[in-house]
């Protein structure tokens, strides 16, 4: 209503609040209730009104929008326009930085609109209540004010810098009063009805905590479906609940697939694991389990409870709060047996720690928000520089460094691209041993790129360069290379680039970067690199998979010191080291579905 009212203003403030009650139950509170509820906002408004009560006029101290009535003899705030339930607009013309205000009346809001004698201010606020989910509303007040002269304006924002606190006061204890009055949806969470309850009604134990996500359900769905040790983790604290392995950072297609009745494992080792009760897509998935104490083992959730047990249910609910953003509620429920109180006691606050840290890096991760780096990044990126200074100190070890996972004759062989620097000045042939056919672990070297999949080597290294890399957990079909297309190893545009001349799918491909011919011919500064991915079968199930490094470079002293070996090769050794035994993990590691099902 306020872009027909004030559609440029000069100043715009929003407040919001949650509530837990639809937009129908708190209409009634904001259009015909006391917007004053507390006595600092009444001594407020009383001595805002205290000239007019002077001269013996009548003011009162409430806020009511129905007493909001402007005439030609008694001109002030009036009701512009409404659509019950939802949102009602409120406004008035006048000359606010007077003492007693002098306003103007107007007969309706077209001609607000329309006004623009000089000397005013237009005021204009609106109430709304929003539906926000599928049982609560989200309360705005949103204040738009314009001038109709430049002089009126200044006035006004001087006045504005002595009121305007007092201004946003009264609004944020409004939607507190609300809130006090109606509850959040944060403060109800724990006592409504969830997708779930009703697995295990005699519950003697219940948390509920929830976290507001910027997506869509369909966008946090596959991240819940592929939970699970030996999976893609939790996303709460690895060291405790995946026995370090890092939760996902990325969705994993092959994980997607979950029925009621399998088993997501709970623990890296062991077959334990929550039962898959329900899988409502996009919606609820609810995890459960009955656990016999005695025998240390996991039965079938509807089967009779023994003696002594724990029998849990786990629910991860979503509710669209509009089109692009959800509440994931999540819900542990627990009956257990007199024998297990102790157990309850010290399990709740562990539990309560670790979902909430679930919460928040399952936020992250679907909105983007999770830093490139993190704490292992790091730890990782200073094992490698320490690698670097190791060869840098060692250069007499360069030669056996050269042929790093091979033997030297191995390294000395003939591969493809060689004819490209046919007589490099330095060069390196490293290999490792992969246990998996060249079909699979392709798709891993066909990604690489500062603009792709990454290096899989020090992620944090890379980026204190400037690289910008996130190394990629999963493959990516729609960023393999292509002939002709360019092997990005820094995102800046004066950055050499590898262009890939040769390459033959599921074997190898060559990138190339040729010295400049002109400069060559002048006798000016010059450089040329070839770089080989090359896999070899070694018989059924295991490859090798070779990186050969060939460089060359013009004889001056800058360009020796900047592309030869006494600097490059050192880092070179510990990052193409660590980019091969990154794929090898990546390939025999993947996550697996790891699911089984109770006998």
């Amino acid at each position: 209503m306020l872009d027909q009212l004030i559609p440029t203003p000069r100043l715009l403030e929003v407040d919001h609040i949650d509530l837990a009650a639809p937009p129908e139950r708190v209409w009634q509170s904001l259009r015909h209730g006391d917007l004053a509820p507390s006595r600092l906002i009444r001594a407020l408004f009383s001595i805002r009104t205290l000239p007019e009560r002077l001269r013996g006029k009548p003011a009162s101290s409430a806020l009511r929008i129905d007493d909001l009535c402007s005439s030609v003899e008694r001109p002030g705030f009036q009701i512009l326009g409404e659509d019950p339930p939802f949102e009602f607009a409120v406004g008035a013309i006048g000359k606010v930085w007077q003492v007693e205000i002098p306003f103007h009346h107007v007969a309706d809001a077209e001609q607000f609109a329309e006004f623009s004698d000089p000397g005013f201010i237009k005021v204009a606020w609106a109430l709304r209540a929003l539906p926000h989910g599928e049982r609560d509303c989200q309360v705005e007040i949103e204040v738009r004010v314009d001038a109709t002269d430049e002089e009126s304006w200044e006035k006004f924002k001087r006045y504005f810098r002595l009121i305007g606190p007092g201004s946003h006061f009264i609004r944020r204890t409004l939607l507190t009063s609300l809130a006090r009055q109606l509850g959040t949806p944060e403060g109800e969470e724990n006592s409504r009805t969830l997708p779930g309850d009703e697995l295990l009604r005699d519950a003697s134990a219940q948390l509920t905590e929830g976290v507001t996500i910027a997506a869509p359900p369909a966008a946090i769905w596959p991240w819940l479906l592929q939970m699970g040790c030996r999976r893609g983790g939790f996303y709460a604290v690895d060291l405790l609940d995946n026995a370090g392995s890092r939760s996902a950072r990325e969705v994993h297609p092959e994980l997607l697939e979950l029925e009621s009745g399998q088993i997501v494992p709970a623990t890296p080792d062991g077959e334990d694991g929550f039962e898959v009760l329900l899988v409502e897509p996009a919606r609820a998935l609810i995890l459960g389990g009955l656990y016999d104490p005695d025998a240390k083992r996991q039965l079938a959730f509807t089967a009779p409870r023994p003696e002594h047990f724990w029998h849990v249910s786990w629910a991860f609910v979503l509710e669209p709060l509009d089109t692009h953003t959800t509440r994931l509620h999540v819900r542990a429920r627990a009956a257990f047996s007199n024998s297990e109180r102790l157990h309850a006691s010290w399990i709740r606050p562990v539990h309560h720690f670790m979902q909430s840290a679930m919460l928040r890096h399952l936020a992250e991760r679907v909105e983007g928000r999770s830093p490139r780096d993190d704490v292992r990044d790091v730890l990782e990126g200073l094992s490698g520089a320490a690698i670097m200074l190791g060869a840098l100190l060692a250069p007499f070890l360069r030669r056996g460094r050269s042929h790093w996972g091979l033997d030297e004759k191995a390294a000395q062989r003939s591969y493809p691209g060689d004819e490209l620097v046919p007589e490099p000045r330095w060069s390196w042939t490293h290999a490792v041993e992969i246990g998996a056919p060249a079909a699979e672990i392709w798709p891993w070297v066909a990604q690489l790129g500062a603009n792709r999949a990454g290096f899989y080597s020090y992620q944090w290294l890379e980026n204190l360069a400037g690289c910008q890399v996130r190394n990629a957990e999963t493959i990516h079909p729609e960023w393999e290379l292509k002939l002709g297309q360019a092997l990005v190893l820094h995102p800046a545009p004066e950055a050499p680039r590898l262009l890939v001349t040769a390459l033959e799918h599921g074997r190898y491909f060559v990138a190339h970067a040729p010295a400049e011919a002109a400069a060559r011919a002048r006798g000016e500064p010059w450089a040329a690199a070839s770089w080989l991915f090359s896999l070899e079968p070694l018989g059924e199930g295991r490859c090798r998979l070779i990186s050969r490094y060939r460089a060359d470079c013009s004889n001056d002293l800058a360009t020796r010191i900047a592309m030869g070996p006494s600097l490059l090769e050192p880092v070179g050794f510990a990052m193409d080291r660590r980019m091969l035994l990154g794929i090898k993990k990546r390939v025999e590691n993947k996550p697996s579905r790891g699911l089984r099902t109770i006998p």
